[in-house]
C-alpha cells in the first residue's frame, strides 16, 4: 500500500510539474507576443573597418525601414541576416533578439591580397572569393598588380568566373600563405604579373626584381632568392643586377 502510495504522490508532482512548467511557458510566449523592440544594437567580431555601424544600420534602414515599435516575434531575423550576408565586405552576420532588444553580430570578410589590373583594383580573401575595394579598414595587405589572368568586371564579387582563373587565385593563394608563414610578405613591395604570365618579386630594398615564372615550386625559388643574398650578392658590385631569373631548376641567372 505505502509503494502505491509513493507512485500516485510522484504521478501527482510529475503532473503539477509539467502543468506549471507549461503555464510559465505559456505566460513567456504571450509576454514575447506583447515585447516591442526598443532599440537596435550592432556588434562587430573583427577589428576590421570596411563596414561601420553607420554603414550597418543603413543597409538595415534600405531592406527594413523599421524595427523600433514592432513586436519582437514578429521581425524576420533570417531576413536581416540574409540582407546583411549580401554585402561583399561582410562574411556573415547573425541577428537575435533579446527582451526588447534586436542584436546584430557582423564578421567582415579579411582579405589576404590587393590585386589590380590595368582596369581596376579589388581584394581576395583566403577562400578566393573576389570584392570591391571599399573604405579604409586600417590595414595594408600584400599587392600583385600586373596581367592577371582575372577578368572581372568593375564591381564583381565571387569565386573567379573562369577555370583558368580559379587555378591561377589557387595557386597565388598557397604562395601567399607560404610567404607569410616564412615571414617573406614583411620583405616584399609587391609581386608583379608580366604579360606572359611570370610572377615577379619585388623587394622593399635594393634593385634586384626576381622572376619566378608561374606560382609553383614556391619554397624552392625562394630558397634560390635566399641562396641569392648569401652567396652572390656579397660577391659582386653593390646593385649590379636587376634581374634574378628563377624559373628554371638548379638555375640563378643574373642580368644586370
Amino acid at each position: 500500500m505505502k509503494k502505491a502510495v509513493r507512485y500516485l504522490l510522484f504521478a501527482l508532482s510529475l503532473a503539477l510539474f509539467l502543468c506549471v512548467t507549461v503555464l510559465v511557458l505559456q505566460a513567456a510566449r504571450e509576454r514575447r507576443h506583447l515585447t516591442t523592440c526598443k532599440r537596435v544594437e550592432i556588434s562587430f567580431r573583427d577589428t576590421l573597418n570596411f563596414v561601420s555601424e553607420e554603414d550597418v544600420r543603413g543597409y538595415l534602414k534600405k531592406e527594413c525601414p523599421v524595427f523600433i515599435g514592432m513586436r519582437v516575434d514578429s521581425i524576420k531575423l533570417h531576413e536581416i541576416e540574409k540582407v546583411l550576408d549580401s554585402r561583399s565586405a561582410i562574411l556573415s552576420s547573425q541577428a537575435w533578439t533579446a527582451d526588447s532588444v534586436l542584436h546584430v553580430s557582423i564578421v567582415q570578410r579579411e582579405p589576404v591580397a590587393r590585386m589590380e589590373t590595368a582596369d581596376h583594383a579589388f581584394y581576395i580573401d583566403d577562400r578566393g572569393f573576389i570584392f570591391p575595394i571599399q573604405g579604409d579598414c586600417g590595414k595594408t595587405f600584400p599587392l600583385i598588380k600586373g596581367s592577371l589572368p582575372l577578368h572581372e568586371p568593375v564591381g564583381y564579387k565571387g569565386l573567379p568566373a573562369t577555370e583558368e582563373g580559379r587555378q591561377w587565385t589557387e595557386h597565388v593563394l598557397s604562395m601567399l600563405e607560404w610567404m607569410k608563414k616564412n615571414k617573406w610578405d614583411r620583405k616584399v613591395e609587391m609581386i608583379k604579373v608580366e604579360s606572359n604570365g611570370d610572377l615577379v618579386v619585388v623587394p622593399l630594398e635594393g634593385k634586384e626584381r626576381f622572376i619566378l615564372g608561374r606560382p609553383e615550386a614556391i619554397p624552392e625559388k625562394f630558397s634560390k632568392i635566399n641562396e641569392y643574398y648569401r652567396r652572390i650578392k656579397p660577391s659582386v658590385e653593390e646593385d649590379i643586377y636587376t634581374s634574378v631569373n628563377l624559373k628554371y631548376k638548379g638555375q640563378i641567372i643574373c642580368r644586370k
